[in-house]
């Protein structure tokens, strides 16, 4: 993939008055830690400008993919030659009207969870421990102790033809970690429709599910979530697999399977990305081919 034109970029940025910035690294802007050089960042104010950016890139075909706050993401460290379209401006304070709180796809998700809570509405508290934005949420369904973002989308705005556009919730799919929105396509904010609860028994549930988090999970490790599904059709979830075969604690340079779950990696110091994508993919499968042929 050849270098973004700098000429194109500056020229864009500037008509349509996008923060344009040189230089910065995915080990800058992900929770992981790692990942090499990127031609260009470019951070958007708000939806409209988002729209009119990612509909430019396009009409010059020029390449780009959005990035919110970087806590599911790994890459790798070689040159990334295309642009991040920054999503972390679009955090307006969300707007609640009644049941429904209008938030953009920049806005931190357990922040909303908080203010949901305090106007006494549920149906996203479950979710308040997952580290990103209102966008990655969406684009993955994201969802924890019983809940999923889907089930709550009244509508979802995206970027088309340069415009923001909104559509109905109940025209994606939302799937388990997965949802039909399109490669390519830019996941702007949302509405959702929440229901009313008494906010102290929300707190309260939020604060549960904290603690289980807290002493389930590796609170303050350089992380991304969980990184592997668990299967659908399977009882036992996938950290406990990974358990079961006496990988805690499984390093592969800088990459750690961590001690308090088995389905979180954790990264320490500065290494290359290649040592945790190798962790997860290659070493990992050698070992449990190795200890299941132990056990035959």
């Amino acid at each position: 993939m050849s270098i973004v034109s700098t000429e194109s970029v500056n020229e864009l940025a500037s008509q349509l008055g996008v923060r344009a910035e040189r230089g910065r690294r995915f080990a800058e802007l992900t929770s992981l830690r790692v990942g090499g050089a990127i031609d260009w960042v470019l951070s958007p104010r708000d939806e409209t400008a988002a729209a009119a950016l990612v509909h430019e890139l396009d009409q010059r075909e020029i390449a780009w993919r959005p990035l919110g706050s970087g806590s599911n993401v790994l890459a790798d460290d070689g040159e990334h030659h295309y642009v991040i379209v920054s999503l972390k401006e679009l955090k307006a304070n969300p707007v609640f009207n009644g049941n429904l709180v209008s938030v953009s796809a920049g806005y931190s998700l357990p922040r909303l969870c908080i203010d949901a809570a305090r106007q006494g509405l549920s149906g996203i508290e479950g979710l308040n421990g997952i580290p990103g934005t209102v966008g990655g949420a969406l684009w993955m369904n994201a969802g924890a102790y019983g809940q999923e973002i889907g089930t709550v989308v009244e509508t979802v705005r995206v970027a088309r033809d340069g415009r923001v556009i909104e559509i109905p919730g109940r025209e994606i799919l939302w799937n388990y970690r997965h949802t039909s929105f399109r490669e390519g396509e830019l996941v702007l904010g949302a509405t959702l429709l929440l229901h009313p609860d008494n906010a102290e028994n929300i707190r309260s549930r939020m604060e549960e599910a904290k603690e289980q988090r807290l002493a389930t999970q590796p609170h303050g490790a350089r992380s991304a979530g969980c990184f592997f599904k668990n299967a659908p059709a399977s009882q036992i979830g996938t950290g406990k697999m990974i358990d079961d075969l006496g990988m805690k604690g499984t390093r592969r340079g800088g990459a750690i399977v961590s001690e308090k779950h088995a389905n979180f990696i954790v990264t320490e110091g500065e290494f290359p990305a290649f040592q945790c994508s190798t962790c997860l993919c290659i070493c990992f499968l050698d070992d449990m081919r190795e200890r299941r042929r132990g056990r035959d």
